[in-house]
C-alpha cells in the first residue's frame, strides 16, 4: 500500500455504521420545494429529495416502504454468517474484493488484500469457495493477479485508457456492514474532477462511501466497463489534522493507465468492448465476474 498519512487501504479504514432508512415520511413541501420518494433502480434504494432533484422515479409511500424492506432483506441476507465457509486450522484475517479478467479464471485484486496470507480463497455469492494462488504481485501499484479454478461466465471489460472518464461510477465489493457480507453490494459515486492534495499521484479520487471489504473491487462506468480498482479510503481525521479540511466519503482507485500495463506484462489479454447495451441492473451484471477474496492466517 502507499504509505501516506491521510490515505489508508480500504480494508483497514475506521469502522462506519450502516444507516438504513427505516421511517416512511409523507410527501410534504419544505420552503416551497416538494419532497418525493425518489427510487434509484440501480441501487434498489429510495431517498427523500426535492422533486426537481430526483434522478430516478418518484414512487408512492407504499411502494417506497416495499422497496426499503427489499433492501433491508438483501442486506440481512448478505450478512448471514451461518453458512460462512471456513478453512480448517486457519483464522480469517481479512477480506477484499476481486474480479475476473479473463475466461481462464485469473482474478485481479489489491496486493495488500493478499500480502502475508497463509492461505488465499475466493468465494462466489452462491457459497462456493476455491483456493487461489498469487502469480503476480506489484506492491508499489498495489495490484495482485491470482490464479483460480473458476471459469467465469465472462470477464470484466475495461474502458480504453484514451476514453473520457465518466462522471458517475458504480463500485461493487464486500463493504463491511458490521459483519463482512457474503454477497456483493453496490455503492454509487462520482469521480472527483481534481485529485485531493492528500491522495497519491496517478490515482482516481472517488466521491463515494468506500469501506473495508471494497479493496480490490472494480469501479465501473454506466456501460459496466472497469475504469479503476479500489484500493484505499481517505482517513478523514488525518486529513483534518494535517490540512484543516473536513472531507467525507472520499476513496482512491488505481486507474486503467496503471492496471492495464500490469495485466499485459503478465500475459492477460483484456476486453475493451462495452456490453451491447448498458446493464439494467449493475449488481446483477457484475455477478458474472465479481468475487470475494479471503486471507487466512
Amino acid at each position: 500500500m502507499h504509505a501516506l498519512p491521510c490515505a489508508r487501504p480500504a480494508l483497514i479504514t475506521l469502522p462506519i455504521v450502516l444507516l438504513l432508512l427505516t421511517g416512511i415520511l409523507p410527501t410534504r413541501t419544505v420552503l416551497g420545494a416538494t419532497l418525493v420518494n425518489c427510487y434509484d433502480a440501480q441501487r434498489e434504494m429510495v431517498v427523500r429529495t426535492r422533486q426537481e432533484d430526483c434522478q430516478g422515479r418518484a414512487v408512492s409511500d407504499a411502494e417506497a416502504a416495499a422497496i426499503r424492506e427489499r433492501r433491508r432483506s438483501y442486506v440481512r441476507d448478505s450478512l448471514e454468517v451461518n453458512s460462512n465457509p471456513r478453512v480448517l486450522g486457519r483464522r480469517l484475517e481479512r477480506i477484499g474484493a476481486g474480479f475476473f479478467v479473463d475466461p481462464a479464471g485469473h482474478l485481479l485484486t489489491n496486493a495488500h488484500v493478499v500480502n502475508n496470507c497463509t492461505t488465499i480463497t475466493v468465494s462466489r455469492d452462491r457459497g462456493e469457495m476455491a483456493p487461489a494462488r498469487p502469480i503476480a504481485v506489484d506492491s508499489r501499484a498495489d495490484l495482485a493477479l491470482l490464479a483460480t479454478d473458476y471459469r467465469p461466465e465472462r470477464a470484466a471489460p475495461f474502458m480504453p485508457v484514451d476514453a473520457p472518464l465518466p462522471e458517475t461510477v458504480a463500485i461493487v465489493g464486500y463493504p463491511n456492514q458490521g459483519l463482512p457480507p457474503l454477497r456483493p453490494l453496490l455503492t454509487t459515486g462520482t469521480i472527483a474532477p481534481t485529485r485531493l492534495i492528500t491522495t497519491p499521484p496517478r490515482t482516481l479520487t472517488l466521491n463515494a462511501d468506500i469501506r473495508p471489504g471494497n479493496s480490490g473491487g472494480p469501479v465501473l462506468d454506466d456501460d459496466g466497463r472497469v475504469v479503476g480498482v479500489v484500493f484505499a479510503a481517505v482517513d478523514t481525521p488525518a486529513v483534518y489534522e494535517h490540512t484543516g479540511r473536513v472531507v467525507r466519503n472520499i476513496g482512491v482507485s488505481i486507474p486503467n493507465t496503471v492496471t492495464l500495463p500490469f495485466l499485459e506484462r503478465h500475459g492477460i489479454g483484456i476486453e475493451e468492448t462495452a456490453p451491447p447495451t448498458p446493464p439494467d441492473d449493475m449488481l446483477e451484471y457484475t455477478h458474472a465476474f465479481i468475487a470475494r477474496v479471503e486471507c487466512w492466517r
